[in-house]
C-alpha cells in the first residue's frame, strides 16, 4: 500500500511540474504596454535573416503563445512570435520585476536568423526604457 501511494504522488508530482508554468505571472494586460511601432522589424527577410529593431517580451505571458507551458522569451515580428534561442529572459534582469519580460513589452535590436519558427540570435540587445 505505502508503494502505491508513493508512486500515486510520485506520478502527480511529475505532471504538475511538466505542466505548470512558473506561478509567479501576475501579469495584467491591460497594463502592458507595447513600444512605439516606427522603426520596427514587421517582416522577415525571404532567408529568414532579421536585423533591426524588434518587440520582445515574455511569449507565454504577453504574445500569447498558449502552446508555451512556462515563461520564455520570445520577439514578435508582425502578427508571428517567434521564440528566441540564444539569450534568455533573466540575461535581461528579473522577468517578474515591475519592467521584466513578463510585466512588460520591450524593444531589442537583434541580428539573427529565423529557422523553424524559433528565432536564433546572433546578437540580442534590449534597448533602455
Amino acid at each position: 500500500m505505502k508503494m502505491i501511494s508513493f508512486i500515486a504522488i510520485t506520478t502527480l508530482f511529475s505532471i504538475n511540474l511538466a505542466y505548470a508554468g512558473c506561478g509567479t505571472c501576475t501579469v495584467h494586460k491591460k497594463t502592458v504596454e507595447a513600444p512605439a511601432t516606427q522603426d520596427i522589424v514587421i517582416t522577415i527577410a525571404e532567408d529568414g535573416t532579421v536585423n533591426g529593431a524588434v518587440k520582445t517580451s515574455c511569449g507565454m505571458c504577453n504574445f500569447g503563445m498558449k502552446d508555451q507551458k512556462e515563461c520564455n522569451l520570445a520577439i514578435q515580428i508582425g502578427e508571428n512570435s517567434y521564440l528566441v534561442q540564444g539569450s534568455k529572459m533573466n540575461d535581461h534582469g528579473d522577468a517578474h520585476a515591475k519592467d521584466g519580460m513578463c510585466n512588460a513589452i520591450r524593444t531589442a535590436n537583434v541580428l539573427g536568423k529565423v529557422t523553424d519558427n524559433i528565432f536564433v540570435a546572433e546578437t540580442f540587445q534590449l534597448q533602455e526604457k
